[in-house]
């Protein structure tokens, strides 16, 4: 599998989930300033708690814009022979179904489809993650308690 492919695909799925926040975040700023947000009573609270979903939309926002630099930026090592490391497409097989995982520094989570396969962002502090790091080819791991895997391929 096309490595810088799947990186590119990553890229993207996250720039429209930056577009998504970004959209997010002046709908709930708009809400904060909107007259009719204004408090009527001391009990009514509408303006505040748009201005602090205003607030988290932004760091969200900002968290997003920073991984999002990290990926662009990011120089995809190869892993063939090598323990594993963030960069490393990894298949993995557990409870007798195979998985595929990019390790990445970021953007744990993301999901997408490439060549027909699912492939998974997982990050070094995921347990996953955590679990593959520094292992090889053929290895064995666990991550989970009584939850046992085996390392497919590394690429």
């Amino acid at each position: 599998m096309n490595k810088t492919a799947l990186l590119r695909a990553i890229i993207a799925e996250l720039e429209n989930e930056l577009r998504r926040q970004q959209a997010a975040n002046q709908q709930a700023s708009a809400g904060a300033t909107d007259g009719e947000a204004r408090a009527e009573t001391k009990w009514d609270t509408c303006g505040l708690e748009s201005s602090y979903l205003a607030r988290g939309h932004a760091l969200q926002f900002k968290a997003l814009a920073a991984d999002l630099d990290e990926l662009r930026t990011f120089m995809i090592p190869v892993f063939t022979g090598l323990p594993i490391g963030v960069g490393a497409l990894v298949e993995v097989e557990m409870d007798k179904e195979k998985m595929l995982c990019f390790l990445l520094a970021c953007a744990g989570g993301v999901e997408l489809c490439a060549e027909g396969r699912n492939v998974t962002v997982i990050t070094p502090s995921s347990p996953l993650g955590a679990a593959l790091l520094n292992k090889k080819q053929g290895e064995k791991f666990s991550f989970r308690k009584g939850s046992v895997g085996k390392i497919l391929s590394v690429s």
